[in-house]
């Protein structure tokens, strides 16, 4: 038997009268398109290219006719995009024994008007959280090993399943629990296995980035994350503090700064906000910084601990265009309706680690 597409327990045999608006969820947006450097032409891997000059300067002298070594060195990252889809099967059938019934012809192929447009705004606000909420803990689902009924699994580890699905274990199995014999044992992660979130770049490359840009700060909460998003700041090299930049932490850790900050400026801690044209707080300059450095929460960074230094937009996301995270594919109509897929390219990547600093906080 076919999956209902929407649930209609809660409408249906209706009696009595429905509001005539429909409420729909509220989901976070895609604040990290516009956080991030975006690439929005990404349909291949594209190579992020850094030029750095060497040193050379030095005392005039007429006899010196030759370079003191090479000018300068190029280094390399890439980007690689990941195909994500949402598959939507359109069944206006199921939808007879409820209100909206009233507006349901006998044959209709979509959606009545006073369900189509909030089914929609839904599915594509979901989509669009779906996206933001796993830029930073997803993980590249081409390297996602398929199950093995011989192996015993342990809390965090990903396998793809035989129905095609992404799970994650969540409960130590032994061999032969799978997602379907012992299932509360597994998670399903299809949303989080599309492409590697920056967080999980960030843990790889964390043991090879130089001693300056690995900032101890400890476990941060209410009491003490302004001096030690203040001592990160001061901890950053001088060259890096005078170009400016964000440093980029979650939304708890921006509510924990704030706290602090309120039981140490116990007058108000206004003078610390920094307002953008429209008028709008966005985030607490950093004291001591002359409002060039700027501690920005950041809602694709939930549950994360990390304080991220972003110098001259150095983290990169890429799609293809901004419009696939709104947009439908083609509509393929079978006898009860249609099936329609959302499809659209992710990649996330840190241009150059050479200035990208962070704590020792996940």
């Amino acid at each position: 038997m076919a999956t209902p597409q929407n649930d209609i327990t809660a409408i249906n045999n209706y009696v009595g009268q429905y509001a005539p608006q429909i409420l729909t969820s509220i989901f976070t947006d895609l604040d990290i398109a516009t956080d991030l450097n975006l690439i929005t032409n990404l349909t291949a891997p594209r190579i992020l290219p850094k030029y750095k000059a060497n040193d050379g300067l030095r005392p005039f002298d007429v006899d010196v006719v030759d370079p003191d070594g090479s000018a300068g060195t190029f280094s390399k990252r890439t980007i690689d995009p990941r195909t994500g889809m949402k598959i939507l099967r359109v069944v206006p059938e199921e939808l007879r024994k409820t209100f909206l019934s009233e507006q349901l012809r006998a044959n209709a192929v979509d959606y009545p008007g006073g369900f189509a447009q909030y089914f929609w705004d839904e599915q594509i606000k979901k989509q669009k959280s779906e996206i933001n909420n796993n830029a930073y803990f997803g993980v590249d689902g081409q390297t996602i090993p398929g199950y093995d009924g011989g192996t015993a699994y342990t809390v965090g580890q990903r396998v793809l399943f035989t129905d095609k699905s992404y799970y994650q274990c969540v409960a130590v199995t032994t061999a032969g629990q799978s997602p379907s014999t012992n299932a509360p044992k597994w998670l399903k992660v299809n949303n989080s296995s599309i492409a590697k979130g920056l967080g999980v770049i960030i843990s790889e490359e964390y043991a090879g980035l130089p001693a300056r840009n690995k900032i101890a700060t400890g476990t941060l909460d209410a009491t003490n994350t302004f001096d030690k998003v203040t001592n990160f700041y001061l901890s950053l090299p001088e060259e890096i503090r005078n170009v400016g930049g964000v440093i980029r932490c979650s939304r708890s850790t921006y509510d924990n700064y704030n706290m602090s900050a309120l039981a140490k400026f116990t007058n108000g801690t206004s003078f610390l906000d920094v307002v953008n044209g429209a008028g709008k707080i966005f985030g607490k300059a950093i004291i001591g910084s002359d409002g060039k450095w700027v501690l920005q929460p950041a809602s694709w960074m939930s549950g994360s601990k990390r304080l991220i230094a972003d110098v001259n937009k150095n983290l990169y996301m890429g799609t293809d265009m901004t419009s696939d995270f709104t947009s439908i594919g083609k509509l393929i109509e079978f006898v009860h309706g249609y099936t329609c897929k959302m499809q659209l390219i992710l990649a996330y990547q840190i241009a150059d680690l050479e200035i990208l600093f962070v704590n020792d906080q996940v």
